[in-house]
This record gives C-alpha cells, structure tokens and sequence, in this order.
C-alpha cells in the first residue's frame, strides 16, 4: 500500500528545467545584439560541433553550427547567453571539446587547431575574459600534465619507497605551483567572469593554532580547530550573488563536498548549514533558487536515516513563506502535504501516543501504556509481501534480544481494517510473545502521524518514547539497540 505522494513531489520537482533558473527578480533587459561567435579550428572541416554550457555539474547542448569548407564555425543568437563556461564540442574528433568563456561581451572569434586540447595555439580576439582564461588554461593544463606523469610512475614503481617519496614531494610541490597560479590569476585578471570561476577552486588556507600546554588531548584540540576553520571558511571567496557559479563545473561538486562531508551530517547541522549558503543568495534570485532545490531534495542523495528533516526545514522555511515562488499551486500543495507527514515523527521527537488499539483478546492498549527500555513499533498488513518477510525476521530478532535480557517491547500494528487477516498471519507466523494490535476503525491517524505511506515501517523509541531510529530494516533494528547499549555502559 503506497500513497506515493513522495514520489509525486519529486516528479514534479524534477520537470524544472534549467530555463526554469532563469533570473526572474534581477532579470537585466534583453540586448538586441545577442551573441556572434566565430571559431576556426584548422584541421577539421564539413562536420558538426555543438555549443554547450555547465549546469548543476552536467553539461547540456545550446546551439550547433557545421564547419564549412574553412574550418569555420558561427554560432549566433539574438539573445544574450548567461554567464559561465561554456563547452565547443566536436563528436567527430573522438568527442573532443574546449571550454571558453561566456561574459559581457559576447561577439568574438577564435582560432586554434587541435594540438594540446585545442588550447595550445588558441588566439583570442575581441574577448579580453576568453584572452586571460586561455592563458590560465595552457599553464594549468601544463601542471596537471606533470601531475599525471608523476602518479604514473608512482603507479610504475610502487614498490620503491624511496622514489615514491621523492615524488609525492614533487606533487606537493605542483600543487603549491596550482595554488599559487589560481591566486595570481585572480588577483591580476580583469575579468569578473573568470575571478569569479576562480574562486570556486579556491580552499581556506588553515593558520597554525597555538595549543594551551596544559590541555590533555592537544592532538584532539588542534584537529577541532582546524576541522572548525575550514568548515567556517569553506565558501570564503565564493561569491553567492553572482549566477556565474551555476555555469561551472566546479561549483556543484564544491557544494555537495561541503554538505555532505565537511558538515558532520546530523539532520539538524545539516538544515543550519544549507540556510546558512541559502541566505548568503538572497540577492540573486537564480542562486537562491538552485539552492532551495537542491536541500529540499538533500534526502535523496543522503542514505542517513533522519534526513526527512532537512526537507522538512526548507520546506517550512522557504516553501510554506511564499519565498519558493517558483512553484505552482500543484507542487506547492504535495510538499506541504509531504512537510505534514513528516512533522509528527522527526528523528529526536517525542512519538505521538497512539491510543486505544486493539488487541487480540479484545481488549485495549495504548502506546505510552508500554513500560520498556526500548519500544519497537512496526506497521504491516497480512497481504503485503514484503511484510510476510519482515514481521518473522523481527519477531526473531525480539526473542534474540529478549534472551539476551535487553528491555526491548514490541507494538506491531496491523494497518488492514479487518479482524480476520490479521489473526490468520499472527497464527500461521506464530508471533503471539509480542504485543499485537490493531486500529479497526483507524481512529489514530497513524497513517498522518508516523508518515505509513508503504508496509512495513519501523520505528524505535527509547524509555521516554522519544524516536531514535525510524523506517529501518528489521535486521536493523537489534544493531541499533546493542549499539545504544553499548554506549550507554561507557
């Protein structure tokens, strides 16, 4: 049994296209001159090249022109294209491509053939952006050739100490060469553009911390330093008011770097971080957007149980504040409807009493009526498959724990309307040791309070009912209780 209005929100999320990140409140007037590319590529001729651009770390196709008898290619439009960097792609040449610069000026030629990339011999004219990101371009490709041959003979030798330390100097060395390369590119350079795409390559650079002698851990102490520097520091020279960053590739990998790995992923650190670089873009609206996005659907990436949270604070913050305009009323509607499901049952709340169900002898059982350590609630149905696998797995694992002398109840909640389904399972699977019930009238609203869009689904609450686990596996769920137990005797 599956609603399935989780599936539908990001369906319809996923329609917005990367025009939909056009800039809708700091939209500058079209200009009628557009853009005038002329490319000549000596070398090849009568085939097609594409014109692409980056978007959210994948590429996309533009605009496609066919080089004539000269080696030459035109693209040209009537409307400005976005800032960022863009891709010439040549399928013929074994997929092939350079990249160049999109900025304010946007009639330009270029010349080059095909050695090194297509980089080596490019000139530039009427670009001053494309002039200074060609320059950087030949020397930083220059360095990761050094880069690449070095790790080759490493790979080559590998069982020679002495040489592989000798060059993981020389690697070191050439990252310092990058390092210093960025920096001096950025600090000479006249094009915003290319500062701006700079930066995203940019780390904090992490200043040696003074440690109190008396301090025990220091070791400890100086990483938390370090650790809280680069956290704070990350985004430093990243500039969020400027929709340039979306056209690289840099910046998505940069972004999912610093949320899914420098911040320690607990739900709630999580939230703060992505509203932290959310309000950094209130001043371009493109930026903003992509942000928004792209933490409501955090969850979808992250395999961390809990993570229902930080769709849950965009969603309140962002989406119920009419500050996701974007969205129309459909998609608005079936992410508070999602937001409502996963209110009442956040990880670190306190369960929702479910009261006056059903048991087997007929009697009356309410959830905050079960005196344990530990209480597992499970929801299933007699039909579904998955619980027929599910239901004697964890009632194994119960009488496990049981003889292990753990203070473990279990609440298996029987989410079928009718009395006779539910007995028959119980009796074929012999699950009587645990406390049986059922909501014959569905007066509870569990389906709404515990988010039971689908059977099974597990939760686990300690002694005050409060959740610490929530939709696991039922050979989860024992791990999970050792684990707590073992911390709990430290």
């Amino acid at each position: 049994m599956n609603i399935k209005i989780y599936t539908i929100v990001i369906a319809l999320l996923s329609i917005l296209s990367i025009n939909t990140f056009a800039q809708k409140k700091n939209k500058k007037k079209t200009v009628k001159s557009g853009y005038n590319i002329k490319i000549t590529v000596n070398g090849i001729k009568d085939t097609v090249v594409y014109l692409g651009n980056y978007y959210k770390g994948n590429r996309y196709s533009l605009d496609t022109a066919k080089i004539n008898s000269k080696s030459q290619i035109v693209f040209k439009g009537e409307e400005k294209l976005a800032k960022g960097m863009y891709i010439i792609f040549f399928p013929s040449q074994g997929m092939s491509f350079f990249d160049m610069l999109i900025a304010d000026d946007q009639e330009f030629s270029l010349t080059t053939d095909t050695s090194d990339l297509f980089i080596k011999n490019m000139k530039v004219k009427g670009s001053v952006d494309n002039e200074e990101f060609f320059i950087f371009k030949r020397k930083f490709n220059e360095l990761n050739r050094q880069v690449f041959n070095i790790q080759k003979e490493i790979k080559a030798k590998k069982d020679d100490k002495d040489f592989i330390d000798a060059q993981k100097k020389k690697l070191k060395e050439l990252s310092q060469q990058n390092e210093e390369l960025i920096e001096h590119t950025v600090t000479t350079c006249q094009s915003k553009t290319l500062r701006n795409i700079l930066n995203l390559m940019r780390e904090p650079k992490i200043p040696e911390f003074e440690i109190d002698e008396n301090i025990t851990n220091k070791d400890s102490a100086e990483k938390v330093l370090k650790y809280n520097y680069y956290k704070n520091h990350y985004f430093d020279y990243v500039d969020f008011t400027d929709s340039t960053i979306l056209r690289t590739p840099m910046f998505q990998p940069k972004l999912k770097h610093y949320i899914s790995q420098v911040i320690i992923q607990i739900p709630d650190s999580v939230s703060k971080a992505g509203i932290e670089l959310i309000e950094k873009s209130r001043d371009c609206y493109a930026v903003f957007q992509y942000l928004v996005i792209t933490m409501l659907r955090y969850q979808d990436d992250s395999k961390l149980m809990g993570m229902d949270r930080v769709f849950y604070d965009i969603a309140k913050k962002y989406y119920f504040t009419g500050k996701a305009d974007w969205v129309d009323s459909t998609i608005l509607s079936n992410i508070k409807t999602r937001a409502n499901y996963i209110e009442h049952n956040l990880l670190g709340n306190k369960a929702v009493d479910l009261q006056n169900l059903e048991t087997l002898d007929k009697k009356h059982i309410s959830l905050y009526d079960i005196d344990a350590k530990y209480t597992i609630i499970i929801f299933w149905e007699p039909n579904c498959g998955h619980c027929k696998k599910a239901v004697p797995k964890l009632y194994n694992e119960y009488l496990d724990m049981i003889k292990q002398g753990i203070d473990v109840e279990v609440l298996a909640i029987c989410t079928h309307p009718e009395r006779e389904p539910w007995e028959k399972f119980i009796k074929e699977k012999g699950t009587n040791d645990w406390i049986n019930a059922f909501d014959r009238y569905m007066m509870t609203n569990f389906k709404l309070l515990y988010d039971v869009n689908f059977t099974p689904t597990l939760y686990l609450l300690d002694k005050n009912k409060r959740i610490i686990g929530k939709r696991i596996d039922a050979e989860q769920v024992q791990k999970m209780i050792l684990q707590f137990e073992k911390i709990g005797k430290k």
